[in-house]
């Protein structure tokens, strides 16, 4: 991804004159008089006087017309009205604004509510004419209200006060809401549910190569509206009110809005054949349907529910039937069904081997034997992208990362023959002698010094050090073992300015792990006081995150928490994880808890479609696969913390992301979410397969670790294990499988990490945990595989082209490239990870374990 331009925060410097407000003790809202748009929401008790919305003090880049409440309605062919010049009355703790167009009056009323401290709207739109008139007539876009919330990444320091993360359910039909979470996570927050009338969607305005990846643009909710006779009335209502966390939102929108019900689902997405079950928050006295059979109450609980066999893969719409009295309101559910994972995984790895590398033959040599981007469309291979995020390096390494990993577990004997030759391209063409790794292939292009694609490259040369750590020859006359290349690889990122950098799938738990279970231990010893050091800069830097691809976002407050999390695993001392704690709490905030599996705790991203996918769609994608970045830390808190409900997520998360794969293994860089981005149709899957295979990567690491070494390994010398064999187990081991007999073990030993942490010696007042000893003896020594994301450093640095290389080494039958005979036997259970079975009520902790742990950090 290219840099990003800072955008501006002004405050106050493009104020609209004269506005006028409504206000109370609870809010205070700013309206221009001009245009009756809504220009603020403030909450008086707030010392920053954060403005919820977009507006022209906080957001200068924003179109006049896409202010709050205003709108536009399609009343014929050719037609598009936009409501912008209102007969208006305001009052203190009222107002209202009549817009009249064509056929359609559209008359908007707002107040703020004493009693209950919220504010209220009413959109309603009046049919003026003479006939009939169908607002929805080309699809639910064809109505639309600016709802343009304050989602914009600025600068760390003016995001965690002043900025939000928009938690946007708007397919909910009458029980659609949003949720509002300050980027800080200081409360009170912003919430707003529906209370008259449905809704059938979201779209995204304003997204350009001018405020690029910064901006999540401005939105529109899409209400839906039936065909209205002459002078009939339809009407959509919501309130607004200040809310301390999840819980605490989801309890006010019960007691708030007669037709809001909140739907939890376990799991959210399924493997053919499973049970989901589903529970349904309402209120006593309401007569819940499901498929026309009314939910029993459960006296005990105060809770419905049901449940639905997973029966055929795909996508699923569920609908829910409240009825109250005459009135009845339906409420839709989005799940998720797969095939086998396993199956998924493996059809993936053929793909990528059998379709998307490039043979010795290719005409390019900087790109002989990579693995490429893939058009769904075109059936072939995208040889023709120029931009670096279409290269046959970055992220495209995950590809390489994966199959690794899934021939850790399988056997075959083609994919390995791939795969020698793909890690004779990293060796020749993306990494040079002295551990340097280029951002462009070498012989292709001038690159910068790019970080993030570093510990990609480590992991690579980790995995494949565990595939039997045979020594390869590169550039001629290099010959090294992959811990060799690690090391070095290691050694390099570090002088280049790792130490500060939030890199996205450093492998610091797998590394480390690795390296004491076979005895490196002066490696060991060494990688930890490179860790170590990198932790400690994080840990210093606290809440104030450079920027670095993107002003501030999802992955880079993810490497921050993962970082200390695995040092802490590592090491089993305490500061790491007190360190982590503010970390992750911010990390949780990106996510939401939309009933649908595309968004269920699937963090908030807005940019990878337009520089990863063929469409260069801007937009919201949900999920993207560094999504999954969030369930690693899950993953990890989980085993950090013994809190088993974060592991449960961290699989949901990790289980959202099949959604990019299709049973025959192609892949999907991102899912476009909204109805629309800037006109264009949203809702789909890019055509290209890209860097998504990091999410399967992902699932390999948290679902799937190789076992403790073998136990005639233990009391052997390190110079026997400086060759490492693949650890025993079982070499087909299903994940399923893996997953059904593991739920206890992860939890267990994270109280015995506890109990060993105790009696290690700790270093505090440095926060440098002194080394422990790298023999065999401590239990949580297995070897568990971690992953990968993505930013430029703006360093030039020219690419040399080495000489030395061989011709002959793109040749498949050079004995580099012929699979090993040292097979290398496969996983058993990895006694980290266990299955999703259900989530605590709210998915959340309580609010004072919240308030606690955030002064904390």
């Amino acid at each position: 991804m290219l840099s990003t331009s800072l955008l501006v925060y002004a405050t106050g410097t493009l104020a609209a004159t004269g506005v006028q407000y409504i206000q109370s003790q609870d809010f205070r809202i700013g309206v221009d008089p001009d245009t009756g748009a809504v220009l603020s929401i403030v909450n008086p008790s707030d010392n920053a006087s954060m403005n919820w919305i977009s507006g022209p003090d906080s957001t200068p880049w924003q179109p006049l017309g896409s202010r709050w409440g205003l709108g536009y309605a399609d009343i014929g062919g050719l037609n598009r009205a936009f409501w912008n010049n209102p007969d208006l009355t305001i009052g203190d703790d009222h107002m209202t604004a009549s817009y009249a167009m064509d056929k359609l009056n559209v008359s908007v009323t707002r107040w703020i509510d004493g009693p209950s401290k919220s504010f209220q709207e009413c959109y309603s739109f009046l049919n003026t004419g003479d006939d009939a008139l169908d607002i929805s007539d080309t699809g639910s876009e064809s109505l639309g209200i600016y709802l343009p919330f304050n989602d914009h990444y600025t600068s760390t320091e003016d995001v965690l006060e002043h900025r939000a993360h928009a938690h946007i359910w708007a397919s909910g039909g009458s029980s659609s809401w949003v949720k509002l979470t300050r980027m800080g996570l200081r409360g009170l927050h912003l919430g707003l549910v529906l209370t008259e009338g449905a809704l059938s969607g979201y779209s995204v305005e304003s997204r350009s190569t001018v405020t690029l990846s910064n901006t999540r643009g401005f939105f529109l909710i899409h209400p839906k509206v039936p065909i209205l006779e002459s002078k009939e009335t339809s009407q959509i209502c919501w309130t607004m009110f200040w809310h301390d966390d999840w819980q605490d939102f989801f309890e006010q929108s019960l007691k708030r809005s007669d037709q809001f019900i909140h739907i939890e689902a376990s799991p959210w997405t399924a493997v053919e054949g499973d049970i989901v079950n589903l529970t349904v928050f309402g209120r006593p006295g309401d007569s819940i349907s499901f498929n026309g059979v009314e939910l029993p109450l459960h006296r005990d609980t105060g809770l419905y529910s049901t449940s639905v066999p997973a029966d055929k893969t795909g996508e699923r719409q569920l609908t829910f039937t409240l009825r109250q009295g005459d009135r009845q309101n339906n409420a839709t559910v989005v799940l998720n069904t797969v095939q086998d994972i396993d199956q998924i995984i493996a059809n993936r790895v053929k793909f990528i081997t059998m379709k998307q590398q490039l043979n010795a033959s290719f005409p390019d040599r900087s790109k002989a034997g990579a693995y490429a981007v893939y058009d769904n469309q075109m059936e072939g291979i995208a040889s023709f992208e120029t931009a670096s995020d279409r290269n046959t390096g970055r992220e495209r390494v995950g590809m390489g990362v994966l199959v690794a990993r899934w021939l850790l577990n399988h056997s075959d004997a083609d994919v390995e023959k791939s795969l020698r030759i793909y890690y004779n391209y990293v060796n020749n063409k993306l990494q040079d002698p002295s551990g340097y790794v280029y951002d462009w292939p070498i012989g292709s292009k001038t690159a910068s010094l790019r970080l993030y694609d570093w510990p990609w490259v480590m992991q690579l040369h980790l995995a494949m050090a565990k595939l039997g750590n045979e020594a390869v020859t590169s550039h001629g006359n290099y010959t090294a073992t992959p811990v060799d290349r690690l090391m070095s690889t290691m050694e390099r990122f570090y002088s280049e300015g790792g130490e500060s950098h939030y890199s996205i799938g450093l492998p610091i738990f797998e590394s480390l792990n690795f390296l004491k279970a076979y005895g490196y231990r002066d490696t060991y010893q060494r990688a930890l006081e490179l860790f170590t050091a990198h932790g400690k800069q994080i840990a210093n830097i606290g809440q104030n995150y450079p920027s670095f691809e993107v002003n501030y976002e999802q992955s880079i407050v993810a490497p921050a928490a993962i970082i200390l999390l695995e040092l802490y695993r590592s090491t089993g001392a305490k500061p790491w994880l007190e360190a982590a704690h503010g970390h992750f709490d911010r990390l949780e905030a990106f996510g939401g808890r939309q009933p649908d599996y595309h968004l269920q705790d699937i963090a908030i991203r807005h940019w990878d479609g337009y520089w990863f996918g063929k469409d260069r769609m801007w937009g919201d994608t949900f999920p993207h696969y560094w999504s999954t970045l969030t369930g690693v830390a899950m993953h990890h808190y989980a085993n950090a913390t013994g809190d088993k409900t974060y592991q449960t997520r961290a699989e949901g998360i990790l289980r959202a992301n099949l959604a990019l794969f299709t049973e025959e293994g192609r892949g999907h860089c991102a899912f476009i979410y909204p109805t629309t981005v800037d006109g264009r149709k949203g809702h789909y899957l890019d055509p290209y397969a890209n860097d998504q295979d990091w999410a399967l990567a992902h699932i390999l690491q948290c679902l799937v670790s190789i076992a403790k070494r073998d136990e005639s390994f233990s009391n052997k010398e390190p110079a026997a294990l400086s060759e490492p064999s693949r650890v025993a187990g079982s070499r087909d081991t299903s994940i399923n499988e893996i997953i059904r007999l593991s739920r206890s073990a992860s939890i267990e030993r994270a109280g015995r990490v506890k109990e060993e942490a105790s009696q290690e010696v700790i270093n505090i007042a440095a926060f440098v945990p002194v080394v422990p000893k790298p023999a065999a003896e401590a239990e949580d020594s297995e070897v568990e595989q971690e992953g990968g994301q993505q930013s430029d450093h703006e360093d030039p640095r020219v690419e040399e082209e080495d000489k030395a290389e061989e011709e002959g080494k793109e040749d498949r039958d050079h004995p580099a490239y012929r699979p090993s005979k040292k097979r290398l036997r496969g996983p058993t259970i990895n006694s980290d990870a266990e299955p999703i079975i259900r989530q605590s009520r709210y998915g959340r902790k309580s609010r004072a374990t919240a308030t606690a742990r955030a002064s904390r950090s």
